[in-house]
């Protein structure tokens, strides 16, 4: 088992973006990323477990019997530790009070969505689709209003936020739909899930490419909230 986890290429990615993140923490460490690295080791630890309840079903430590090889309780909780961290930051790096107050509305927003959504839809063996597409939506305006409100700033491309801002809108602008079409892959049309996987891993592989792009050209010691 271990081999197959430490041999799945997005795991060496996710390792790979942890250890540039920590290379370079000096840069940001007095900034509202300075949490990032931490959020990345969640992410790390969330999808080794995912993996290791697909290997092994039996070591799944939320469920037991008929749906003990799912693993959508843990990426509910990682949605609510995720998005709610990314609207944080967002929030801190935006100067319009009018998108501000959009933002924390969004977010509570999102999590009524998220608990309605989980009463009438199983958290253990069903996609969250109503609160994971609000989520994703609301997390493509912060990042790409981050964006707009800084393309006149000459030093952006310098920016991390800037390049966490790209990945997140890249990936989560191909994720949701693709997400939306998951919740509705049965045995039947089970060959869609593997035709729109390699689209899932490209955004995927691009978004954590944009994060180690942010890490590596990032000014050192930036005293503002980046």
């Amino acid at each position: 088992m271990l081999k197959s986890i430490f041999l799945d290429t997005s795991i060496l990615l996710y390792l790979a973006t942890i250890l540039v993140s920590l290379y370079t923490y000096k840069k940001y460490f007095d900034t509202s990323l300075k949490y990032f690295p931490i959020l990345l080791m969640y992410v790390l630890l969330t999808e080794i477990l995912g993996l290791i309840i697909r290997l092994d079903p039996k070591m799944n430590p939320f469920i037991t019997g008929l749906y003990s090889n799912y693993n959508y309780i843990i990426y509910y909780i990682y949605h609510f530790i995720y998005l709610g961290y990314f609207y944080y930051v967002f929030w801190q790096n935006i100067n319009s009070e009018k998108v501000k107050r959009s933002i924390a509305y969004g977010f509570i927003t999102y999590l009524i969505i998220a608990l309605l959504n989980a009463s009438f839809r199983s958290i253990i063996n069903e996609r969250q689709l109503f609160s994971d597409t609000f989520g994703s939506l609301l997390l493509i305006f912060c990042a790409v209003f981050f964006i707009f409100e800084n393309k006149s700033n000459p030093e952006l491309f310098r920016r991390l936020l800037f390049w966490i801002s790209l990945g997140i809108i890249i990936f989560q602008l191909v994720y949701f739909p693709i997400n939306i079409v998951y919740s509705y892959i049965t045995k039947e049309n089970e060959a869609l899930y593997y035709q729109l996987r390699p689209f899932h891993e490209a955004v995927f592989y691009t978004m954590y490419g944009c994060f180690i792009t942010g890490f590596l050209l990032l000014k050192p010691r930036i005293r503002k909230s980046n």
